[in-house]
């Protein structure tokens, strides 16, 4: 895969970003208008169950739609290697406006919903999300990738923190359905304006020779690397949770007696948490050995998790662990993709990482089935939380296996 000459960097950590703010921009639009609903659903999952008398155990069951995840995503990747960015891009922005606009008209049919949830979930996941919009930052930057990745990735963080007040009052004012069409144009606009964005010099296809990419080829060098089976062991541990903490939170800090004014803060301090794991990742990663530091940015929230499996009714510490959970998701979004541009050449990035992605689809794929089942059993969330603060730090402690090994070819080719 080549790249054009006026892609190379100019060597100094924030340089980069001088030279290459389009890029950067383009991505972190692109991952506003795709991704940012993935923390403000929890915002509508009150008022659905509310009107429709949906169970909680059943309401949980939406998780299974990262199973579409799990199957798309290495597709997706693959895609976006062949083809390039532009073409997978557009079709999730035109699609993710019709998804929004079919849940504000949905009768109340929960197999509805979880079509449409599994729908959303699939262009979220796998056609605008970091796998096709972070080739940009994978082709722009190298000095300062992993700074570059946590400021393009937190950017649907930041967007959900300003952002989820004014829905929630938005929703009590004019109504879900209302909110959902509000999604849509919101989607919509964002979207077009980030292909707009994109440097018209980026070219992302593949160019090698037919018989240097052939998917045999390619897949045996990744499955035959020791480096990607400990990342993706460690990401189906460190994402159990992940299910829980965008269609439940809400629902768990109200079970704490949270009232449901105080838990809508409670979703932007955990788009706050997103925030700050991108950026303390990020900038971790580009300078300390990246096996240390995933160690310690999931131990965070393994042990946030244990707060909110725990009987305490404080703000404050209930507040930190939902916080740990949004650094989770921060730290987990750079560390897959940096991990990526370290251990694998640039024609693998979208393949390798898809496959990461579709590693934390899994874990959140059973994760639903363990939340529904420990509902049903227990009818409190406790149990669950419990066993994901087990998971993330095994997790957490998986990475260390990766040691000190070379890098592979991080820096991009130019011609």
């Amino acid at each position: 895969m080549t790249v054009e000459p006026s892609m190379a960097g100019k060597g100094t950590y924030l340089g980069e970003f001088l030279v290459h703010w389009r890029a950067l921009l383009a991505a972190s639009i692109g991952l506003i208008a795709g991704t940012t609903s993935i923390y403000i659903n929890n915002l509508f999952s009150p008022y659905l169950i509310a009107e429709f008398g949906w169970e909680r155990s059943d309401f949980a069951l939406i998780g299974l739609t990262t199973a579409i995840a799990v199957v798309f995503l290495p597709i997706a990747g693959r895609l976006a290697d062949k083809f390039g960015m532009r073409r997978i891009a557009t079709a999730g922005v035109a699609a993710l406006p019709l998804v929004f606009v079919g849940l504000a008209l949905q009768p109340g049919s929960f197999v509805v919903f979880f079509i449409l949830s599994t729908f959303q979930m699939l262009i979220m996941s796998a056609v605008t999300g970091i796998v096709v919009y972070g080739r940009l930052i994978a082709r722009y930057f190298t000095v300062s990738r992993g700074l570059a990745l946590g400021v393009a990735s937190c950017m649907p963080a930041l967007a959900a923190a300003l952002f989820s007040p004014l829905l929630s009052m938005f929703l009590e004012s004019f109504g879900w359905r209302n909110a959902y069409l509000f999604m849509a144009v919101f989607a919509a606009i964002m979207g077009a304006s980030a292909l707009s964005l994109v440097p018209r010099g980026f070219r992302d296809r593949d160019t090698r020779p037919p018989e240097m990419r052939s998917a045999r080829r390619d897949y045996g060098e990744i499955f035959g690397s020791r480096a990607f089976w400990v990342i993706f062991g460690a990401m189906l541990l460190v994402n159990l949770h992940f299910t829980m903490q965008t269609t439940q939170l809400a629902l768990i800090v109200q079970e704490k007696g949270i009232e449901a004014a105080a838990a809508s803060i409670m979703i932007s301090i955990f788009a706050i948490g997103v925030i700050i794991g991108r950026i303390v990742c990020g900038v971790a990663l580009d300078r300390y050995p990246p096996q240390l530091v995933a160690t310690v940015c999931f131990l965070f929230p393994a042990t946030g998790l244990a707060v909110l499996a725990s009987e305490t009714n404080s703000y404050v510490l209930s507040a930190l662990g939902v916080m740990s959970l949004g650094f989770s998701v921060g730290a987990e979004g750079d560390v897959a993709a940096y991990l990526t541009t370290r251990y694998f050449r640039p024609e693998l990035f979208s393949s390798v990482l898809g496959l990461f992605t579709s590693a934390m689809a899994i874990s959140a794929l059973f994760g639903a089935l363990v939340i529904s089942r420990t509902l049903a059993m227990t009818g409190s969330y406790a149990l669950f939380l419990s066993i994901a603060s087990i998971s993330v730090f095994a997790g957490a402690a998986s990475f260390l296996l990766l040691g000190r090994g070379a890098p592979v070819n991080r820096t991009v080719s130019h011609s």
